[in-house]
């Protein structure tokens, strides 16, 4: 099966997945105010309060904004504003920042549209979600580089990466898409990464007016997390870590980590698969013969594109996220035999539903149905490539990776392959944090399922050993989130925490 690659950046974390207001200018609680780390030159972006006013088009939020300087070593030049919402029926709870992943996820619409489904009836009640959209992201200060049509162009386009002229040419064209981001968005591309996003982070929490802050993130959101702990251990309130992605991970350790996992949710849909009448791919009760006709298919669309009613096409590069897309949660895996179902057959019109792998591509890359995209993807690749510090990879360096990645994960690991990542990228990387210690904060609970294919447990675990002051807790499963409204011993633990102020015990497991 031949290799091939989209010109985006390293791959993170997947997510599945516009405010308004403006700042006041009156003096925050001087409790809730600047930590003696931060420098004088800052006081005027703490020196401030959120002004909430209604959302404009959205119905039952308000929205407010914060300052924040543009760049942090220079923050008397430009200035940008982090848009924040929340629900003006719990206004007056205790409030808690969310961020739901990405990198480029945006957490106002995770706030507006998601939450209340993720939290529990107690929790959802009792406090005010705030969501914000982080630097580069949605609302605030957008990353964006392509056109609708270009990214189309884009993912339509097969390329192979295995190859001297292909690696080369794929180097060639990321550094054509950061010159285009750079042009179409100016300087935020050079100061989108996660330390300044956490730094903005406690400018938000004094301008709530929070001696300490609270704070639930999600995947890519618990390295944004972390981060903040690090750089403000004393600021940290309740702090929930749910489904790690280490912030010292590496770009290959991710991807290595990642296919493993989702090569591992593929074999237990296969099993499912094999047992259920709603799946006919392959031989019923025969698992293997599912993972061969899914084999047989991918190769199959490795030497021709799907084709779909409305023209659109997808090759295998693509594919890859239409079949990702629905690993990361087994609620999903009668609508991925649907999928598998469709294209095997070349069969839409007796489908109840629309072409299901293009579908799921399309959720993850945020295109909308107009054809137009968010920015989700224009800020994953901005923000990796600020936050990722390794050397530039030779072709010699990710040959023996394919055949690393391979051997671990047959299927997804080729797919996984030959990614320039970030090379070429016509912007340094930030320097990094270091090791997240957050020595001296309040316990920190991070938590994960043991079948995340996303961010596989033994990151949490890693994150959980690196912390001062953690607890750990594991909640046996598939799928990628822990905290769930229906598990009662995840819930009891996290919502007595954040509430409460009773602390899970550590090395809990939750069934």
């Amino acid at each position: 099966m031949s290799k091939t690659t989209r010109t985006l950046a390293a791959l993170g974390a997947i997510v599945a997945l516009v405010a308004s207001g403006c700042a006041s200018d009156d003096a925050a609680d001087p409790a809730a105010g600047m930590p003696d780390t931060v420098s004088e030159e800052l006081a005027g972006f703490y020196d401030q309060t959120v002004t909430w006013d209604a959302c404009q088009d959205v119905d039952d939020f308000e929205c407010g904004t914060v300052d924040v300087p543009l760049d942090y070593d220079n923050p008397t030049t430009d200035t940008i504003q982090i848009h924040l919402t929340r629900a003006a029926d719990t206004a007056d709870q205790q409030p808690v920042l969310f961020n739901p992943g990405g990198p480029g996820s945006s957490g106002i619409s995770f706030v507006q549209q998601q939450v209340d489904l993720m939290l529990s009836k107690r929790l959802s009640e009792n406090i005010s979600a705030i969501g914000f959209d982080p630097r580069g992201v949605g609302a605030s200060h957008p990353v964006e580089c392509m056109t609708g049509e270009e990214f189309d162009e884009s993912r339509e386009s097969p390329h192979d990466s295995s190859t001297p002229e292909g690696w080369e040419e794929s180097i060639e064209l990321t550094r054509e898409l950061g010159d285009q981001c750079l042009e179409r968005s100016g300087d935020i591309v050079k100061h989108a990464d996660t330390v300044s996003a956490a730094k903005d982070m406690d400018v938000i929490r004094a301008a709530l007016e929070l001696p300490k802050l609270d704070y639930f993130g999600i995947s890519y959101g618990t390295k944004l997390g972390a981060t903040y702990a690090e750089l403000f251990p004393e600021q940290v309130g309740k702090f929930v870590l749910d489904s790690v992605l280490a912030p010292s991970a590496e770009t290959f350790e991710v991807t290595k980590a990642q296919s493993e996992g989702f090569e591992q949710s593929l074999h237990q849909w296969a099993a499912w698969c094999a047992d259920s009448t709603e799946c006919n791919v392959g031989q019923p009760g025969d698992a293997d013969s599912v993972l061969e006709a899914v084999k047989d298919f991918i190769e199959q669309v490795e030497e021709e594109p799907l084709q779909y009613p409305d023209g659109r096409t997808q090759p295998a590069s693509d594919l890859f996220f239409g079949i990702v897309t629905p690993l990361y949660s087994s609620d999903s895996w009668p609508l991925l035999a649907e999928a598998f179902e469709q294209a095997i057959n070349n069969d839409y019109a007796n489908s109840d539903y629309q072409p299901l792998f293009l579908f799921f591509a399309d959720a993850y890359h945020g295109r909308e149905p107009t054809g137009e995209y968010n920015n989700n993807m224009d800020a994953f690749n901005a923000i990796n490539c600020l936050d990722y510090t390794a050397a530039e990879k030779t072709l010699e360096q990710a040959t023996a990776e394919a055949e690393e990645l391979a051997q671990n994960a047959p299927i997804f690991g080729p797919a996984m392959s030959f990614s320039t990542g970030c090379n070429g990228w016509p912007v340094e990387p930030v320097e990094p944090i270091g090791d997240t210690v957050a020595e001296g904060s309040d316990p920190i609970v991070v938590t994960n399922l043991t079948s995340d294919p996303a961010t596989p447990i033994h990151f949490s675990r890693q994150l959980a050993e690196e912390l001062d002051n953690s607890i750990h807790i594991t909640v046996e499963g598939e799928g990628h989130g822990a905290y769930s409204p229906t598990n009662e011993c995840i819930t009891q633990a996290i919502d007595g925490y954040i509430l409460d102020d009773e602390l899970p015990e550590d090395g809990l497991v939750c069934q």
